[in-house]
Order: structure tokens, then sequence, then C-alpha cells
């Protein structure tokens, strides 16, 4: 007998490796319940409302705002470390700072072209670059002052190293807090939406403008400007990182996954469960983690949220094929060559719709309009095409099997072939184009090609 939760608190319970076919989560509060490893074949989860529990939520967005508050007072020591180099006026200090400079400037400008994984494999590559030409050249230096005896030149030596360590320190510390006011604003955005991003940063904002006072007051004007400079490129090139990230940018997918893994910790879990046939009609899927479940024929229509929901190594990571499997509405478009096995598009529009040599293996088109759709050569072993529309469709060399669900098939005529130019008439079955298929007869018309299978 199916459990029945329809409607149930179940914030926080664990259900985890448990057989739940068939059970009925409809219309229930499931924020914070693990499902890990749980067996929900065709278990209904319609209009649920998963996510975080409301304590989590708030220390959350609390830790967000910690982490970016530190970024910021990060982007502003970096700064002002780069002004105090600057402030002494001698030449190695110039020459420190002018590179300093130039390293941030390309890290910063990576960041936006590539994204922050990339933009760290420059900084990394030029601070060892940076530390083995400096020791080199330290070291040689040393050598020849020892020979001739130069206390003087030894001691100016570590000070020239010193300066060049600390240029090392204020890249390191201006880049690190780009990636943390990065992320501290993609995890509060996660949870709480873009306002929450937005308070993210002025926190960041408001402690760097801090920072930068102090710097003033401490080593004067050109520290404070150089501070004030590169705080402000670090905020607001993190909030540009943080909302490429939540809205799906390949370039920052790495700090979209690093705010994913932290909120979808204690959201809820559905990862490495069985979601074959569930439902999820109209459910709120916020920081819900759906990440190596298996979704065969896994209902989406109408689910609320899923951008903020972990759904990698599942066929959902495709934004845009997610967006059709909430919405249904698939009419004109193209999908030639697609893998969209195991998919569920019942009741699904897909009027003139192209699925040339597409895999629609094992998946669920029972009541689709197919009228006019283009499936040529389209792979439909298992599939459900129950109740589907499939007049005027054209069918050449798909790949049908005794599998293939054809009961209660709606079809008034169909096509073995696109017309071309060469071939204007695209063989219409039944051939008189004043006749129509009788009910069951293109069942009955295709029954011949899917036993082929058998020989």
């Amino acid at each position: 007998m199916a459990h029945n939760y329809q409607r149930a608190k179940l914030r926080g319970k664990s259900f985890k490796g448990q057989d739940l076919t068939g059970a009925d989560f409809s219309y229930s509060d499931i924020r914070g319940a693990d499902f890990t490893g749980a067996f929900l074949k065709g278990a209904n989860f319609s209009h649920a409302k998963a996510g975080l529990q409301r304590r989590w939520v708030i220390a959350t967005v609390i830790i967000a705002f910690l982490l970016s508050a530190i970024s910021g007072l990060l982007s502003a020591t970096g700064g002002s470390l780069i002004g105090c180099i600057l402030a002494n006026g001698n030449r190695e200090n110039t020459y420190v700072a002018a590179v300093t400079l130039t390293v941030l400037f390309v890290f910063f400008l990576i960041t936006m072209r590539q994204g922050v994984s990339a933009a760290f494999g420059f900084l990394a590559v030029a601070v060892i670059w940076t530390a083995v030409a400096g020791v080199t050249w330290a070291g040689i230096v040393a050598v020849a002052w020892a020979k001739a005896g130069t206390q003087a030149g030894i001691m100016e030596l570590a000070t020239v190293v010193a300066v060049v360590v600390t240029g090392a320190i204020a890249a390191i510390a201006a880049a690190t807090g780009v990636v943390l006011i990065a992320g501290a604003a993609a995890i509060a955005g996660a949870v709480a939406g873009l306002l929450a991003v937005a308070v993210t940063v002025s926190v960041a904002g408001a402690v760097a403008g801090i920072g930068v006072v102090a710097a003033v007051k401490i080593g004067g004007s050109i520290v404070g400007s150089l501070a004030g400079a590169i705080a402000v490129l670090t905020i607001f090139l993190a909030a540009d990182v943080g909302c490429r990230a939540l809205f799906e940018d390949e370039r920052q997918i790495w700090v979209r996954n690093v705010a994913l893994d932290f909120v979808s910790a204690r959201g809820t879990n559905f990862q490495g469960s069985h979601l074959t046939d569930a439902n999820f009609t109209q459910a709120r899927l916020k920081n819900a983690n759906f990440n190596k479940s298996i979704l065969t024929r896994t209902c989406w229509f109408r689910a609320k949220m899923m951008n903020w929901a972990d759904v990698r190594t599942t066929y959902l990571e495709d934004k845009n094929l997610r967006q059709l499997l909430v919405t249904k509405d698939l009419q004109g478009k193209t999908f030639d060559g697609w893998d969209l096995q195991g998919i569920n598009l019942q009741g699904a529009n897909l009027k003139d719709a192209s699925f040339i040599t597409a895999k629609l293996n094992e998946s669920n088109l029972q009541g689709a309009d197919l009228s006019r759709a283009n499936l040529t050569g389209a792979q439909l072993d298992k599939t459900d095409l129950r109740g589907a529309t499939l007049t005027g469709t054209y069918i050449g060399n798909w790949c049908i099997t005794p599998d293939t669900k054809l009961d209660g098939v709606h079809c008034d005529y169909i096509f073995l072939y696109v017309p071309t130019k060469d071939n204007p008439n695209p063989h219409r079955l039944p051939a008189n184009w004043d006749a129509m298929f009788k009910d069951g007869e293109f069942t009955q018309l295709m029954t011949p090609l899917r036993n082929l299978s058998k020989i």
C-alpha cells in the first residue's frame, strides 16, 4: 500500500534509503527532508515545497554576510598594501607596484572573460614565476654582495625581497576578495533572491569603505586612493561574477557549483534517489539536491525555482531543455540529434517541432500533440505515445519497436518523407489525399514495422 503524506509537515524528516513507491507527497512541506537513495518510483510531489528550513535560510544568509565582510576587508587591504609600496617612491618599489597592478588587472580581465577558475590559474602561475624570479635574482645579488662584504647591500636586498612578498600578498588578498564576495553573493542569492545579493555586496562595500578610511589616516592619500580604487573594482567585479553564477553563466560555473554545494547541504536531498515516473508538477524546488538521481520520465511541468536547485549529473543541467520540460511548449522548435531519452513530455505541445534522428527512447509522450512534427530517423524504443496526436507527422525511417506504445494514437494521415524540390510528393498515407485513417488504423499499419525489429 502506497504511503500517504499529502499536505504533511515533513520538515527535516529522514526517508533515506526507504522504498516509497507511489507515495503521495502532494502539497507537503518537505524542506530539509532527506530522500538520499530512496526508491520513489511513481511518487507524487506535485505542489510540494522543497528547500531549506527557515532557520537554515537565516543562518546561511548570515554566513554569506560574514564572508562578504571579510572579503570587503581583504579587497581594501590588498589596495592598501600596493599603496604602501608605491608611497615609498624609490625605483624598486615603483616596479613592484606596477607589476602587482598589472597582474591584478589581468586577473580581473580573465575573470570577466573566462571565469574565476581560469583567473586563479593565471594568478598562481604569475605568483610562482614572480617568486622564482625574485629568489633567483636575490640569490645572485646576495652572493655578489657577500663577496664584496657589503652589509648595507644585504640589508637593502632584504628590503626589496620584503617589498616583492608584500606585492604578492596584496594581489592574492584582492583576488581572494573577488572570489569570496562573488561566492557570498551567489550563496545569498540562491537562498533569498537578488535582494540578498544586493545586501551582501553592500556589506562588502561598507567594510571596504571603513578599510579605505583607515588607510587614508594611516598611510596618506596615495595609500587611500589605491585602496579605494582596488576595493571598488573588486566589489563591482565580484557582484557581476556572483550574478552571472546565479544565472548559470558557463564561465562562472565554478562559483555556482561552490554555492550549490554549500546551500544544498541542508536543503531537501534527493541525491542518488530513484525518481522514475515521479511527479513534481508545480512543486517548489528551490535548494533541492537532485545530483546523481535517476529521473527517467519524471514530470517537471510548471515546477518552480528549478534554476536554484542542484541538478548536476542529470539531463536537467541543460537549462534550455529544463525550461522546455517545465513549460512543455516546444511548438516549432528544433531538436535534431538531441538526446532526449527518458524525459517526460506528456501532454506537451510539439506541433511542427523537428526531432530528426533524436533519441526519444523510454520517453513519455502520452497525449502529446505532434501534429506536423518531423520524426525522421527518431529513436522511439519503449517510447509511450499512447493518446498522442500524429496527424501530418513525418515518420520516414523512424525507429519504433514492439515496445513502442501506440495505443489510442490520434492520426488522420502521415507522411513518410519531407517534401523537397526533387520529391514534392512526400508519400502520404493514406495515399488518397481525400482519405483519412479510421480509428485504430494507424496503429495496425505500424504493427509490421514494429515487428521488423524482432527479425
